[in-house]
């Protein structure tokens, strides 16, 4: 059976007139891994890409990624029809050719944008076309987590990341209004390209215990069979962080105007760089209060429930009993004002942070105007 890309961009990216790749009868079974955010990827990923040798002697194929962490982001933008830079847009091609080579039955691609991407009706309907080309069975790896424990994790993220900039608990009560938090709309997408899911509880429990052994239970693999999948990649930034990145946001950005991917993820790192060589790294940002949590919980506990009785046939309480229901006190300086000699060294750390922001927004490379350089696009 001869196995063609009949989309003129994925024969693009193969090469000219699109090359045909001899393919088994039988589907392999692709595991996708889509995080989503704050339920260890980054640590899953990680995992995969030092282990990949082991897992093929398993019968798991990983790709490779060119990515420090793992992620197959590139493969996956490129089965959604997005754009890449120049130098990814091989991914796919590379990803076809390892899986005509490779005699596993087993395939696992993991990328977090993957979450955000399959939301919007094209990039799905591309994506599974593709998928249905490589002659592969989708199995969606999903890990669910209690909202109000994931909104607080993805401010932080967000906001050190300099993608968001507005106080935590105006985020907090847009982003529970948004579709993106109910998890119910994975069944449906599911269920209309004829995937299995596979879902995971991300509880206090599995952060605990760690993400990975159970990240391998649900692919179908014994943990002890390897020897350290005690992995814990990408720590939560802390109050100072997060007050850092989010005032130095609110200063360099034009009204209306997010910054270019690069320019982002370039500020990102020279955030942690400078945080790191002065001593002022912390951890354990705390957004959420009490009352907020109570109230996002009540938002979506009907979606929640009716997931959690479809995929689990138990309620969501039950499920999440450790998560539900918890106090929280909040250390945002914004709302819990830090001492004079904390206020002193945060004013000098995002005026000195400021100036490395503004020398990087003047970097014309940065600021290229393209589709994949474009923030909201890339996520979906």
């Amino acid at each position: 059976m001869n196995l063609r890309f009949e989309s003129p961009r994925l024969q693009e990216l193969l090469g000219a007139g699109g090359a045909s790749y001899t393919s088994r009868v039988a589907k392999r079974i692709c595991y996708i891994h889509m995080g989503p955010h704050k339920t260890g990827t980054k640590s899953i990923q990680w995992f995969l890409k030092e282990n990949r040798a082991e897992l093929l002697k398993h019968g798991y194929f990983v790709p490779e990624s060119g990515n420090i962490y793992g992620g197959h982001d590139s493969i996956v933008r490129q089965l959604c029809g997005q754009a890449v830079p120049d130098h990814q847009r091989l991914a796919a091609a590379k990803f076809a050719r390892d899986l005509d080579e490779t005699s596993c039955d087993r395939v696992i691609i993991s990328s977090e944008p993957l979450a955000g991407l399959l939301r919007k009706s094209d990039y799905a309907k591309a994506f599974f076309h593709r998928i249905e080309e490589l002659n592969l069975e989708p199995r969606l790896v999903l890990f669910v987590r209690n909202q109000s424990q994931s909104i607080n994790s993805r401010y932080a993220e967000v906001v050190k990341g300099f993608r968001r900039s507005e106080p935590f608990e105006v985020f907090a009560r847009e982003i529970a209004r948004r579709p993106i938090l109910r998890y119910s709309v994975w069944i449906e997408l599911a269920d209309a390209f004829h995937a299995e899911l596979v879902p995971r509880a991300f509880t206090t429990a599995t952060i605990t215990d760690g993400i990975v052994p159970e990240f391998l239970r649900s692919i179908g693999v014994d943990p002890s069979q390897f020897p350290d999948t005690n992995v814990r990649r990408n720590e939560a930034p802390g109050p100072f962080t997060v007050s850092v990145a989010r005032q130095v946001l609110c200063l360099i950005r034009s009204p209306g105007k997010q910054l270019k991917w690069l320019q982002a993820e370039r500020c990102k790192t020279r955030l942690a760089t400078y945080l790191r060589e002065k001593g002022l790294a912390d951890a354990g940002y705390h957004g959420l209060n009490t009352e907020l949590a109570q109230h996002i919980e009540r938002e979506l506990r009907s979606d929640n429930d009716m997931f959690s009785q479809r995929l689990w046939e138990r309620p969501w309480a039950e499920i999440f009993a450790a998560d539900i229901g918890q106090e929280f006190t909040p250390n945002d300086f914004d709302v819990c004002r830090p001492g004079w000699f904390t206020a002193q060294r945060l004013r000098r750390a995002v005026r000195e942070m400021k100036a490395i922001a503004d020398e990087i927004l003047r970097d014309p490379a940065l600021a290229v105007d393209t589709p994949w350089n474009d923030l909201r696009q890339r996520s979906g």
